[in-house]
């Protein structure tokens, strides 16, 4: 039985992964250790099937080639497969690859294998959302105008010929034009807040988009860094862009407010769009429940020699 299984994502990096697989396997082929094979998964939600496939099958190691929508669709369907010993690496094939940049993974592809062929795994946390349906997330959660900019890039695919974070720069321009905020009640474990959302944002990475939106966050805590805005016009979200990219946003912004929970609760009058690692996948809910799970799924880690 192979133990490893390479899931592949064609159209990440704007459809350049489809010829980059050719190099990467020539590499895999030559170089990783131990048995494997791939599949190609093509489309949303064939990344999470072929994993459950794969897990049914026994393999115990799950290598994304993609970007952040592959791997979170693998990383879903390990924590809904409820089995312990899988491990999760990367083969780094996304427009920005925020995870891996978070956690340093190396850009060049013999050191990549080769941090696979040593799996070093670390438990790693997750943040689990619940609205229309449960979905976790490795990098980051959120809603707002956040989530509807990771509409037009996952869903409609606007602007994928643009290969490098400046796509989402674009896309939060395009996506400020049209927003508007909604009514919201939001309690952080014992703290409240109400107002005219703009953005809320909560998981165990520092950046999303190439946007460090949560600088405070802590990879491999307990509790989940949050960032929400509210009541900000469409003017001061332009200005705000600068600021959330350099991750110099503080509480002294007004409108601006951060820190760490355990649990979130928001209730809005309108359906939220909600996203994990920029994967919508609630829409309708009016009440939203998102936790802190620590130390839940084993992630390769870099490995320097």
């Amino acid at each position: 039985m192979k133990s490893t299984l390479f899931i592949v994502n064609p159209e990440s990096r704007g459809g350049k992964t489809k010829k980059l697989w050719e190099k990467y396997l020539l590499k895999i082929e030559t170089n990783y250790e131990k048995d494997y094979d791939h599949v190609i998964a093509n489309g949303i939600g064939s990344g999470y099937e072929a994993t459950r496939n794969a897990i049914d099958d026994g393999y115990e190691t799950l290598i994304a080639v993609g970007g952040e929508g592959t791997i979170n669709e693998i990383v879903n369907a390990v924590y809904f497969s409820k089995k312990s010993d899988l491990n999760i690496g990367f083969i780094q094939s996304g427009t920005v690859n925020d995870y891996q940049q978070v956690i340093n993974w190396p850009k060049d592809i013999d050191a990549q294998i080769n941090s696979l062929n040593k799996a070093v795994t670390k438990k790693t946390p997750l943040t689990h959302v619940t609205g229309d349906e449960e979905r976790v997330a490795l990098n980051i959660a959120d809603t707002g105008i956040g989530a509807t900019i990771a509409y037009m890039a996952s869903v409609e695919r606007r602007l994928k010929w643009i290969k490098s974070g400046f796509r989402y720069t674009l896309l939060s321009l395009r996506g400020i034009t049209k927003w508007k905020n909604i009514h919201a009640k939001i309690t952080f474990d014992d703290r409240y807040l109400e107002g005219d959302l703009t953005l809320l944002m909560s998981g165990f990475s520092t950046q999303t988009g190439d946007y460090r939106i949560l600088p405070h966050a802590e990879t491999w805590g307990s509790k989940m860094a949050y960032a929400a805005a509210f009541g900000f016009k469409k003017l001061g979200m332009v200005r705000l862009l600068g600021v959330l990219k350099k991750g110099n946003h503080t509480e002294e912004i007004e409108g601006v407010y951060m820190g760490h929970a355990d649990k979130i609760t928001i209730e809005t009058e309108e359906p939220l769009i909600y996203e994990t690692d920029g994967e919508p996948f609630s829409y309708n809910s009016t009440e939203i429940i998102v936790k802190s799970i620590p130390n839940i799924i084993n992630v390769i880690q870099p490995y320097n020699e």
